[in-house]
């Protein structure tokens, strides 16, 4: 009596199917996961003749990748803890999940990762590609990164950067020069003349803008900014602590010889985002000075934290989770309208240059809080 073999049989796979209908690989893979390419008649018969005797049951992210449209979106920001980006994230998967998408984040902190990054993104044929970045706009890079998305988005994907690089792809942005002149307007009607201001690297654009609108401000204003006021906080919690800290101890902040502002020492604190604010608060405590009574502090971005802190921070309310959700709308909209005009893969340049840049607010509010009382 023969043996009866009690195993479960294995699922048929892809390459049974090929096998049995004596075709390519590649050739099953186009019939039965649906890519645009086109299989003669004869092998498309013979490869559905086969997949139905094995009962073989395509597998639905490779239909997706087949058609180039893979049901997920590639979300790359530079540092998942940091509450701005954790913001914006929140945004993207909401978004996409109300479309049946989910979302791969990676952590992406300099040019040379961001590149890695986008190369190892493109090869998996996400839907879309979103960029929440470094914004180093003078890396050497920049070039190779606008050649891959480029290369991307000739196959029918889609990217799109939160905040704009100047680069061909639409951008999720907001009017920082606006906000930072309008906060620091605040500043001066509040009673302050003699800031020091926590900025970003230079070849940071976010930084740049920032910093031109707070100088430029001071500057209609009649105010002079002392030269060793402006230091390098990194955008990071940890380095704009550091950098006030640094400062305490070399007599900079206080009223005294050598201080700034000719000894009479620095009357606020202007960072240009919320977390180097938040370093900062508790560096100027550790050197006894209180934020919102000796000094007035602001911030940018209103990430949720910021009216949490102690004092509230003052600071400029930027929407995050809404240009996560502009970004992913972006994606969105734009396969759809090249799915309708046939345009996917054809690297139309009017379709790319189509929803260049979107502007989620144009004058950011400043959100006056306890840090900034008035003088």
């Amino acid at each position: 009596m023969a043996a009866q073999n009690d195993k479960t049989q294995s699922p048929a796979t892809l390459m049974d199917v090929a096998k049995a209908a004596n075709v390519s690989i590649a050739t099953a893979s186009r019939v039965l996961n649906g890519s645009t390419r086109r299989v003669r008649n004869q092998s498309y018969v013979k490869v559905m003749e086969a997949a139905t005797k094995l009962n073989y049951r395509p597998n639905a992210y490779a239909q997706a990748v087949a058609k180039g449209t893979a049901p997920n979106i590639v979300l790359l920001v530079s540092d998942i803890s940091d509450p701005y980006f954790a913001a914006v994230s929140q945004g993207v998967v909401k978004a996409a999940a109300e479309h049946g998408l989910a979302v791969t984040i990676s952590v992406a902190p300099t040019p040379r990762e961001e590149l890695e990054a986008v190369r190892k993104a493109t090869a998996t044929r996400p839907r879309g590609i979103i960029i929440a970045e470094s914004e180093y706009v003078d890396a050497p890079e920049r070039d190779p990164l606008t050649d891959e998305l480029r290369l991307y988005e000739s196959t029918g994907g889609r990217a799109v950067f939160i905040l704009n690089r100047n680069l061909p792809f639409p951008a999720v942005d907001v009017a920082n020069d606006v906000g930072a002149r309008a906060i620091a307007r605040l500043i001066i009607d509040s009673g302050y003349t003699r800031p020091v201001i926590l900025r970003g690297d230079e070849t940071y654009r976010t930084s740049r803008e920032r910093l031109d609108g707070v100088l430029a401000a001071f500057a209609d204003a009649g105010v002079a900014i002392d030269p060793r006021a402006t230091v390098n906080g990194r955008f990071s919690r940890t380095e704009g602590y550091a950098a006030i800290m640094q400062m305490a101890r070399a007599g900079l902040l206080k009223p005294g010889n050598g201080a700034l502002y000719e000894g009479r020492g620095a009357d606020s604190v202007i960072a240009l985002n919320d977390v180097m604010a938040i370093g900062a608060m508790t560096a100027l405590r550790a050197n006894g000075i209180e934020p919102g009574v000796d000094v007035g502090v602001t911030g940018f971005g209103d990430i949720p934290y910021s009216a949490d802190v102690y004092p509230p921070l003052t600071t400029v309310h930027l929407p995050l989770e809404q240009m996560g959700q502009a970004a992913v709308g972006s994606v969105l909209a734009k396969r759809d309208a090249q799915e309708k005009n046939g345009e996917i893969g054809s690297g139309s340049a009017d379709a790319a240059a189509a929803g260049r840049l979107i502007y989620v607010q144009s004058a950011p509010d400043v959100v006056l809080r306890g840090s900034l009382p008035r003088r």
